[in-house]
């Protein structure tokens, strides 16, 4: 099954057990020297809080669950 590609603004919650409440906001894509794609995302609860992880990690269903979020914008 083929795994839709997120857009800025989605949100997600962490699954594991340590970090199960917290809310992350999607706020950039971008594919690295390395090739790989990731993802950029800032805590919904503490704007300061922001990480960075390979949009593979973000997309995987046991990792990160997408909470509702707003249609994407049309260009």
């Amino acid at each position: 099954m083929a795994v839709k590609q997120p857009f800025l603004g989605q949100r997600f919650r962490n699954l594991s057990a340590k970090f199960h409440n917290a809310e992350w906001v999607l706020t950039k894509i971008f594919t690295g020297a390395d090739g790989i794609e990731y993802a950029s995302l800032n805590s919904a609860g503490d704007h300061t809080n922001h990480k960075t992880l390979a949009l593979a990690i973000l997309t995987d269903t046991r990792r990160f669950l997408l909470l509702d979020a707003p249609a994407p914008k049309a260009n």
